[in-house]
């Protein structure tokens, strides 16, 4: 299937695709707050928007609302062992003696059980903790925490394939995630001498004797400056800063990351004048915090960090006046609050640029927000995400289900995250391609086939399901963020809920009289209509 011709519907009525000239800025939105408004703040910051949230935030005013997912922030219990007994290649039966099932394994060091199936129960374990993450996904509270993870995933991109140490691959999604709305800087200089970056990265082999350039090299290119015209590094402080990182090595035993002195330049290391000649000299562990700290002082760095948010967040693109007008401002927001991340975030999506109709609907889904968002927004009943008997294998699914539609859990496809969010001049349109497309349309079908959907609690939601025109606008305005026009919805009331009869009365008839030999298959054939439209995938 042709992406672009699957898209050309939705590009030729959708004007936010034809040239941006946006006039808006940082200023507090004042406009209207309706349902399109709210889903659209939902959507970008949540996975989905569930009717009763939406009815929540419409109730608040928009700085109540963001202010509500921002500060809506819970410290979830970790992943535990869901797996038995371990079979090794003698066909023996082995017992995990660390942890018993349903217990928590993030603080045990796989030294009581037998050397035979340690590399079972590290994969086990990795395994556990793909589906605990899916399922905090899923079960979502009214917070941006979710998004941010995710968002600090791409942009640190630490791939299991490389590290694949359960244990290593926690403790970095937890750093993550505890500090998803704190510090950026702080949080850069904690990645830096995290033990699954330093194995990323090569970090743990870099030595005063052989200094490796990989870590020193993306952490200035793709974490904090950037490869704008501005980002005036040079090759030489990708050197001096490898240096400034020797020695850095990782306990076998606990997994924690110590600085070895014999490994470790003790030499004066000076920078460029794009940051200021600064020298680091001989301080031990603390070169670390004066390297960021040095690189957070360039403005570029505010400006790079703030960019990416933007994409995240926004739109993928970005002119000149947005340039000025909004990553400037923000940049200088980041800066004056000292890094912190949070009054960022606050200002960005209060301000009218964020709720500029140019801004919605302008994007594709990734397949988090196509997958979770679809259960979600139909009220499908998902375990709580600390069940691993029943939750567990519904989470593993979903998990497997992104993954062939691109999107992998702790699997970017490189160091620079997911191409989606950085790719000229694709972009977002990378999500859908020939082999993806189907598979989404295989998803939201198949969800429809097997019954998973509460398709009549979903018209339930329309204000009168009785009258299909009412109907169809109120299911399409919930479940497409650009609006059907009044041609397109007529065909489709007509097609699905009228028998092609052209006559109202033949669905309103059905309904009032719960006629289910009407009403199911026609719910069923009408929404997996709706989500095989490419409005579906705008977000």
């Amino acid at each position: 299937m042709d992406r672009r011709a699957f898209l050309k519907g939705a590009r030729n009525k959708n004007m936010y695709f034809a040239g941006r000239g946006l006039a808006s800025g940082l200023n507090a939105y004042a406009g209207n707050w309706t349902l399109n408004e709210v889903t659209h703040l939902l959507k970008r910051t949540m996975f989905g928007a569930r009717k009763a949230d939406i009815d929540h935030f419409l109730s608040l005013s928009p700085s109540q609302a963001v202010d509500e997912l921002l500060n809506n922030v819970f410290v979830p219990a970790p992943p535990v062992r869901d797996y038995g007994l371990i079979e090794d290649d003698d066909a023996v039966l082995h017992d995990d003696l660390g942890v018993v099932q349903g217990q928590t394994w993030v603080n045990d060091l796989n030294t009581m059980s037998d050397p035979k199936v340690l590399g079972s129960i590290n994969s086990l374990r990795v395994s556990s903790l793909h589906k605990w993450w899916v399922g905090l996904i899923l079960k979502q509270d009214r917070s941006i925490t979710e998004k941010m993870v995710l968002f600090w995933h791409h942009h640190f991109s630490v791939q299991q394939e490389e590290v694949s140490n359960a244990t290593m691959l926690w403790r970095h999604h937890n750093l993550l995630r505890t500090n998803a709305l704190g510090n950026v800087r702080q949080l850069v200089k904690d990645v830096s001498i995290d033990p699954a970056m330093l194995v990323h990265l090569n970090g743990y082999l870099n030595s005063k004797l052989a200094p490796d350039e990989n870590y020193a090299r993306e952490l200035q290119e793709l974490m904090t400056v950037g490869k704008g015209p501005d980002s005036l590094y040079t090759e030489q402080d990708v050197q001096t800063a490898a240096r400034v990182l020797t020695g850095w090595r990782i306990d076998g035993n606990t997994y924690t990351s110590y600085l070895d002195t014999s490994a470790h330049d003790t030499g004066s290391k000076t920078f460029s004048a794009f940051y200021n000649n600064t020298t680091i000299g001989n301080t031990g562990a603390q070169e670390v915090s004066d390297l960021v700290n040095m690189i957070f002082n360039t403005t570029e760095t505010a400006r790079f960090i703030i960019r990416k948010l933007y994409k995240w967040f926004v739109y993928y693109t970005i002119d000149d006046t947005t340039e000025t007008d909004v990553i400037a401002p923000l940049a200088e927001l980041l800066r004056s609050n000292n890094f912190e991340i949070k009054p960022v975030l606050s200002a960005l999506l209060k301000s009218e640029h964020f709720f500029d109709p140019l801004n919605q609907a302008c994007y594709i889904k990734s397949p988090y927000d196509i997958i979770v968002g679809t259960l979600r927004e139909f009220n499908v009943s998902i375990p709580p995400y600390t069940d691993y008997v029943n939750g567990y294998p519904v989470f593993s699914s979903v998990y497997d289900k992104a993954a062939e539609m691109q999107q992998v859990l702790f699997q970017p496809p490189d160091v620079s995250g997911w191409p989606a969010y950085y790719q000229e001049p694709m972009h977002y349109e990378l999500w859908v391609n020939s082999n993806s497309l189907p598979k989404r349309a295989d998803f939201t079908d198949g969800l429809v086939q097997d019954r998973m959907l509460d398709l009549r609690g979903f018209a339930g939601f329309s204000s009168n399901p009785a009258d299909p025109d009412q109907l169809v606008a109120d299911v399409t305005g919930l479940l497409l963020r650009y609006p059907l026009s009044l041609t397109s919805r007529n065909w489709v009331k007509n097609k699905f809920l009228l028998n092609n009869s052209n006559d109202n009365t033949v669905w309103t008839t059905a309904w009032n009289a719960n006629n289910n030999a009407v009403i199911d298959p026609a719910l069923s054939e009408l929404f997996k209509f709706i989500m095989n439209l490419p409005e579906y995938h705008l977000c």
